[in-house]
């Protein structure tokens, strides 16, 4: 039998000696004891054969060892501490032995949770004493970081902040191994960037959450916040609440795919930390008003003494009350601030009432607001200006009577701003000439302080003079105001003749729309600053080339002021991004460029190319509307080696922020010696397109079927362009299709692909594939409507081919109607009459799609395959299909749904009834060799018919 000792051992040795003594005392030929470790089972000993024997896992599942074996389970309190299996026969003492090895397991298992909750108490009152340490916030969440890495992995934790005026967050910590930018200590960040967008989610919610990946995703979709640059496969937060019950921030974990998720014991455990980690902040925030609250309590106590000397306590109380209305009389003749005056106020009043909490509400007839000129709260930091609603406050402005509330009062509590309930609120209107301005209000949230009718007459006393007071005061502010402008007036007029002046020399250099320094301004800076920097005295600078996305676009949709307007608005934003002493100016047109100082590397330059990236993605108001126009950044660094004039810098810069735009602008390029190269790439393969143009073996044409949603009866097809390449394979549209665009040869390779698809057409005709109730949709550019001769081109196309002109529809896309409106509607007039039908290609993804229909003759629809990816997700996509396919209908205008690829998305298409359908679901685009025939066919014969 084991001993006292022996049972308070480590569990495998007990285990090693308690199978020693079985093996002594028995004919057990294999034997092994297992042990529950946590939510997994751990093998403690074992002899013999014990890999043979069942595992723990299979043991609980309900399979035994056999019928020359046995197991038995090591229970305690009648919970499964473990397992003892053997194969042979058992001895007598069995029993008794697993008794005591249920009891040792029993004691482990009792010392690891006694230990793991003493490492957790002490943990959280480590947490609680670091907040009496005094120790700033930059020192004090560091140590919070260490101690809570005790409990969990905490490698990618963050604590946020709400700022000063509640609409920003700032990250005093964050840790994260993957984020490739976090964000500053001291950057406050607006709730919806892509950092602070979860926490104030969280804040907003008010509860502690636990996220997945997937659920981060739907969120950030569903809730239009900025998805997470490195996005967790598991995140968790918590808000952190203060000791009013409002929150001052929140504080995340989140984890990798690499990493093991959290268990719901240490998810509850953070949760649990978080508590405290709150009230500790909160300590240290608010350290200055509790050491105040400590001074009060203390001035209180001494008061009891005052209770010993009645009569003289009653005549100095006398004398400072008259000593404090004097000083009231003294102050409102003053010349201090509205502000400074209530400051003054609530110090003398706090001599005669306990004034701790204290505020002045004034009423604003014309707007129907209440506003706070001040406030003293130990819970609420300030009061936003508010609509009246049923408070204490508004009471007394109903009735124009003092109203006191004590915790014996029997009228209703109000939902006061800040959340705490005061136990004692005491209210006076303010009077002027027998006008109500509004209230002097003091309050008290603990039981101690509780006003009476003596403090509500002395309070009433008081505002009799503070009315007065506030129109003195008013009145002054006005005279100072209306004496600051007449100065202001007087120094203008004598300095007048000097601003004409420099006027007009700041004129000769800055645009005078958005007042920066024009092209020449910018040209001799540049040279100065470049000079200095290949003499030694100057320092290496910057040179970053902006030009605003789309700016053409709105100047010709809302007009020439609203795109003054713009301008205006993105200088001061650029300016907001930059240091003080970096220089500034406006190009032309919507191109803008800046020099930074003292950048020796990128990173410094990258920072606020970002910055400006990003400054751009809030909307600007323009004519009513909101209006996104994002930022294109080309950034260039000096560079001795490299250039050799300032001139070359611009350049390049230029060429840079062409790049960004290239690649789909809204962002920044950093310019290196490869964009030249590429350049010179790019040219060669416009040379090695406009070969291909000339060949017949390279520009393919790729057909995609549509099917009819009723019948699965193929109804047409529709070309795309593919480039074989003989060097460089297959290069996809998207690298080819700018670069023709921007070359002028799309006119080209649009003839070249219609006059493709018309042949393959006559062949499939030929070959009895196709009838004339087949369509075939080719993509036609908006360049093409410069060509006069395009009609007439398209007209001996269809007789050379012998097609019908009805099979031949020309998908338009929306930037064709807005380049060339009245140049597109006299095409597609001429091409109605020719017998070509036209189709309105990604409708409802523009800003004028109803216009266009009803402007221009279309005969299709083709629903754009965004909103049929979300058929079975998005409610709000079922919604516009419905509604486009309703506006068809009415309308007579056939619709085709791109982007099919599931059973799902083709019965809800079905169902609503579309017409025809297009995507992956039926078949990819595929040359003319390429095509299943058999498989299309198929859809005939497998769709069952509409009812």
């Amino acid at each position: 039998m084991m001993s006292t000792a022996e049972y308070l051992e480590d569990p495998a040795q007990a285990a090693e000696r308690a199978l020693a003594l079985l093996r002594r005392e028995s004919g057990l030929s294999a034997a092994a004891i297992w042990g529950a470790s946590g939510a997994t089972w751990q093998k403690l000993a074992g002899f013999g054969a014990a890999e043979g024997l069942p595992s723990a896992e299979l043991l609980v599942g309900g399979r035994l060892p056999g019928p020359d074996g046995g197991a038995l389970a090591l229970r305690m309190a009648d919970k499964a501490l473990g397992w003892l299996v053997w194969r042979g026969r058992a001895p007598a003492s069995l029993a008794d032995i697993a008794a005591l090895l249920a009891g040792h397991l029993h004691c482990a298992a009792l010392r690891e949770e006694h230990s793991a909750a003493r490492r957790v108490n002490e943990t959280m009152l480590e947490i609680s004493l670091l907040a009496g340490e005094g120790a700033s916030l930059e020192r004090l969440l560091p140590r919070l970081h260490r101690l809570m890495s005790r409990l969990m992995d905490v490698g990618n934790f963050s604590i946020a902040l709400y700022g000063d005026d509640g609409a920003t967050l700032h990250f005093p910590f964050y840790v994260d191994r993957r984020d490739p930018a976090p964000p500053s200590p001291q950057a406050m960040l607006p709730l919806d960037d892509g950092h602070a967008a979860l926490a104030a989610w969280l804040l907003r919610g008010g509860k502690p959450m636990v996220l997945s990946g997937e659920r981060i995703v739907e969120l950030c979709r569903q809730e239009g916040m900025p998805q997470p640059a490195a996005l967790p496969a598991f995140w968790m937060g918590a808000p952190l609440a203060n000791a009013a019950g409002g929150f001052i921030g929140a504080v995340t974990l989140h984890t990798y795919e690499d990493q093991p998720a959290l268990t719901s014991s240490e998810q509850l455990l953070f949760m649990f930390a978080a508590r405290h980690v709150g009230f500790a902040l909160d300590r240290v925030l608010y350290r200055g008003r509790l050491e105040r609250q400590v001074w009060l309590r203390t001035s209180e106590l001494e008061g009891a003494n005052a209770r010993l000397r009645a009569e003289v306590a009653s005549r100095k109380r006398t004398e400072k009350f008259q000593n404090a209305l004097f000083r009231i009389a003294e102050l409102s003749n003053s010349s201090l601030s509205l502000e400074a005056f209530l400051s003054g106020l609530h110090r003398l009043l706090s001599e005669m009432v306990s004034a701790r909490n204290c505020l002045v509400a004034l009423y604003d007839k014309v707007n129907d607001r209440i506003t706070f000129p001040y406030c003293a709260d130990e819970y609420v930091e300030a009061l936003h200006p508010r609509k009246p609603g049923k408070g204490y406050i508004e009471q007394v402005l109903h009735s124009g009577r003092p109203l006191l509330v004590d915790p014996y009062s029997q009228l209703a509590a109000p939902d006061e701003e800040g959340g705490v309930r005061p136990q004692s609120w005491l209210g006076v209107p303010l009077y002027c000439d027998h006008e109500l301005l509004g209230v002097l209000a003091v309050q008290s949230y603990d039981g101690e302080a509780s006003y009476n009718f003596r403090d509500q007459e002395v309070l009433e006393f008081v505002a009799n003079n503070i009315g007065a007071a506030l129109a003195r005061v008013r009145a002054l502010e006005s005279l100072q105001q209306a004496y600051a402008e007449l100065e202001q007036r007087v120094r203008e007029r004598t300095s007048e003749l000097d601003a004409v002046n420099a006027q007009l020399e700041f004129d000769s250099l800055h645009d005078p729309l958005t007042k920066l320094p024009n092209r020449n301004y910018f040209a001799k800076a540049l040279r100065r600053a470049w000079d200095g920097y290949l003499a030694g005295s100057g320092d290496r600078f910057a040179l970053l080339f902006i030009d605003l996305d789309r700016f053409k676009l709105v100047n010709d949709t809302l007009g020439h002021l609203a795109g003054d307007h713009l301008l205006f608005e993105a200088g001061a934003r650029i300016r907001s991004c930059l240091r003080h002493y970096d220089f500034l100016a406006r190009l032309g047109g919507d191109e803008f460029a800046v020099l930074m100082f003292g950048m020796d590397g990128t990173e410094d330059c990258e920072l606020i190319a970002r910055r400006i990236v990003s400054e751009f993605e809030r909307p600007v108001i323009l004519a009513g509307r909101e209006v996104f126009s994002t930022a294109s950044v080309g950034v260039v660094l000096a560079d001795r080696d490299h250039y050799h004039k300032a001139d070359e810098l611009l350049r390049d810069a230029d060429h840079a922020m062409y790049c960004t735009k290239q690649q789909g602008r809204q962002g920044y390029t950093l310019f290196s010696h490869q964009l030249r190269i590429d350049q010179a790439d790019q040219l060669a393969l416009e040379s090695e397109l406009r070969r291909a143009l000339e060949e017949d073996s390279q520009l393919l044409p790729y057909y995609q079927p549509f099917i009819e949603a009723a019948t699965g009866r193929l109804t047409g097809f529709e070309t795309l362009v593919r480039w074989q390449h003989p060097q460089r394979g297959l290069i996809s549209p998207a690298l080819f299709l700018p670069m023709a665009e921007e070359s002028g040869l799309i006119t080209r390779l649009d003839r070249y692909m219609l006059n493709a698809a018309c042949a393959q057409l006559q062949a499939w005709r030929a070959e009895g594939r196709v009838g004339e109730n087949i369509a075939l949709h080719i993509n036609l550019s908006s360049a093409n409507f410069h060509d006069p001769d395009l009609v007439g081109w398209i007209g001996e196309r269809i007789a050379h081919y012998q097609l019908p002109p009805s099979m031949l529809h020309l998908e338009i896309t929306e930037s064709a109607l807005i380049d060339q409106p009245d140049t597109a509607a006299t095409v597609m007039q001429a091409l109605h009459e020719l017998g070509v039908k036209l189709a309105l290609d990604d409708f409802g993804t523009g800003y004028s799609a109803l216009s266009y229909l009803h402007r221009y003759r279309f005969d299709v629809l083709k629903i754009d395959q965004s909103f049929v990816f979300d058929l079975d997700r998005k409610e709000e996509s079922v919604a516009i299909v419905r509604a486009i396919l309703a506006l068809a209908k009415a309308l007579d205008l056939d619709v085709v749904a791109e982007g099919v690829e599931t059973a799902a998305q083709l019965a809800m298409l079905r169902e609503m009834g579309c017409g025809k359908l297009q995507g992956f679901y039926f078949a990819a685009p595929a040359p003319a060799r390429g095509i299943d025939w058999e498989r299309l066919a198929r859809f005939e014969r497998d769709i069952p018919c509409a009812a």
